[in-house]
């Protein structure tokens, strides 16, 4: 035997749209610290610019200064913006993907360490050498921040 519901009953009766719009934003006091980061791009000055156009790394490539360390190489390129942007280069010299994804993220680090003393309008270009993986932290900092204050890019102390 079927049970026919009436219309006045309780469990065919949705709530009105103004309840579920209320119900979906969260209340002030429900909002954790980091929840206006999400989905909204950032406004952070240290921010790394990175590169990304095939032209750009193309200039620098066959432009530029060179400048070396036994860990990597840094290639310089004057640009009139007001910016430093950064493109990597990890070829698989270094080692499989998880190598090299890794190597990325440790020369990202140390970029955004010394990322207030980065003078602005030039693109640079870090070619990873093989030693770069074995190399500890520090030395990787030390590396960057000699490449990068003789090729002009960086100014002042930095402190990382």
């Amino acid at each position: 035997v079927a049970l026919k519901a009436e219309p006045g009953d309780s469990h065919d009766r949705q709530p009105p749209l103004t309840d579920l719009a209320q119900q979906a934003k969260p209340r002030e006091s429900q909002l954790r610290p980091t929840d206006h980061l999400i989905g909204e791009p950032s406004h952070n000055s240290l921010r790394l610019v990175m590169l990304s156009r095939p032209g750009d790394f193309a200039r620098l490539a066959e432009g530029g200064v060179s400048r070396t360390h036994p860990l990597l190489v840094g290639r310089f390129v004057r640009t009139d913006l007001d910016q430093t942007r950064f493109g990597l280069a990890t070829g698989k010299r270094l080692g499989g993907a998880v190598v090299r994804n890794r190597a990325r993220r440790r020369i990202r680090e140390v970029l955004r360490v010394m990322a207030p003393s980065f003078q602005p309008g030039w693109d640079v270009l870090i070619i990873a050498r093989p030693a770069l993986v074995e190399a500890d932290q520090d030395a990787l900092a030390g590396a960057i921040r000699r490449v990068l204050r003789s090729g002009g890019v960086l100014g002042g102390s930095s402190e990382s």
